[in-house]
Order: structure tokens, then sequence, then C-alpha cells
């Protein structure tokens, strides 16, 4: 018995949470919109004054209006587009203070994290010409570029989405494998030395890697471009066998 009330006594604890989270939410989203109305357009059947005042009260609504908030609370979003609460909420660090925005959110982790892997890809290309130890494996020149090509890539297009509003937290695992796959597709090229010179004795092991990192970049960087070619050629063949 006790460990029923217990179980139930936790459900309604997380029942709560969750209307507190959704309140929280719709709040952020409807003051979005107001200070953007003149992008966005509030949907027919939305008070977007009542709509605030529901965000505000929610657990003590009665169930009716809890069925009209949350059908308003999706119109609102579907008007908003690509900007949702839970970006909203995200990307709300404004006037928090460097060290909050930076350790204590989502964005501000990603981006140090994001950060420290940057300047440690150019840390280990610019090691790669003065230490004596990395001057010896040049093919992980091209690795070490594909890295840093992805992360330009992902600090540009995060900043973008920061500017925006629309950076969701929830793709950040996305982010990670975009940058493993940037890493595989511009380290590849070091199997394809024949690509860039004629022969060994055309150029020197340095000059090659070097030539072969300023490539890697770009696939780092362009990562999609170069996995779509590769869907296209296993989709022919799939399609030729």
């Amino acid at each position: 018995m006790c460990s029923d009330v217990n179980k139930a006594s936790q459900a309604s604890e997380e029942i709560k949470e969750e209307q507190s989270i959704l309140a929280s939410n719709a709040w952020h989203l409807a003051r979005y919109i107001i200070e953007h109305d003149d992008k966005i357009q509030i949907p027919d059947g939305v008070e977007i004054g009542q709509f605030i005042l529901w965000s505000e009260n929610y657990p003590t609504l009665k169930p009716d209006e809890k069925i009209k908030f949350v059908d308003q609370y999706a119109l609102l979003e579907k008007a908003a587009e690509n900007v949702t609460a839970r970006t909203l909420v995200a990307t709300r660090i404004h006037g928090r203070g460097f060290f909050h925005a930076t350790f204590k959110t989502s964005v501000g982790k990603y981006l140090l994290f994001l950060s420290l892997v940057t300047a440690v890809f150019v840390a280990l290309l610019l090691g790669s010409t003065m230490c004596p130890i990395l001057k010896k494996y040049p093919t992980l020149i091209p690795f070490f570029a594909a890295g840093l090509g992805a992360c330009v890539f992902l600090l540009r297009k995060t900043q973008e989405k920061l500017k925006s509003r629309e950076f969701d937290p929830a793709r950040i695992p996305s982010h990670m494998i975009r940058l493993m796959l940037g890493i595989i597709a511009g380290g590849s090229i070091v199997f394809f030395p024949q690509l860039f010179i004629e022969s060994e004795s055309s150029a020197e092991t340095s000059d090659l890697a070097l030539g072969q990192g300023a490539v890697a970049f770009l696939f780092g960087y362009a990562v999609d471009v170069f996995y779509a070619v590769l869907d296209r050629i296993g989709g022919k063949e799939i399609t030729g066998d």
C-alpha cells in the first residue's frame, strides 16, 4: 500500500513538472510572436492575450480551457515555423552573464565543447608542421584538416541558428555525428594519393600531405555533398544489380 502511495505521489509530481514546463514554453513562444508580429501572423482563433494568461495559470485552468490552450499552442508553433518553444528557451541567454551562458546552458556547453575541439584541430595542424613527432606522420594531416572543416561548418551554422532563435539542443547529437562523418570523409583521401601527384617522386611527402589537407578541409566542411555523391553511386549500383 505504501509503495502504491509513493508511486502515485511521484506520478503527481511528474505531471506538475510537465505542466510547468508546458506553461513556461507557451509563455516564451507567445512573447516571441508578439515581439515579431510584423513577420509572424497570429493564427485566426488565437487571442494572444488570453493565451498568455492561460500559460501563467495553466495548472488551475478548467479542463475545457486546457484543451483550448493546447490547441492554440499547436497553432502558434506552426505559425512560428522553425522557432519553437524549446529553441526559444535554449537560446534565451541574454542578460544572464557570461558564466551562466557558457556553463549553465546546453547551448553554452555545446559551444564551449565545439570551440575546444576546433582549437585542438588547429593545434594539431600547426604541430604537424613544427612538432617532430607529428611530422613523422603526414597522413594524419587530412584527418586534422577535415575535423577543422567540420568544426568551422558547425560553428557557422550554430551562429546562424542562434541569431534566428532556431537552435535546438536536441540536434546536438546529430551535430556530433556530422563531425565524425566529416573527419572520416576528409581523412579518407589519404588512400588516394594518386589524385594529387602523378608519382611519389614528383613531390615531397609534406607537400602531398598539405595538398590532401586542403581538400580534406573542404570535404569536412561540405560533408553533405561528399556523402550525397556516394549515395548516388551506391544507388546506381543497387539499381544495376
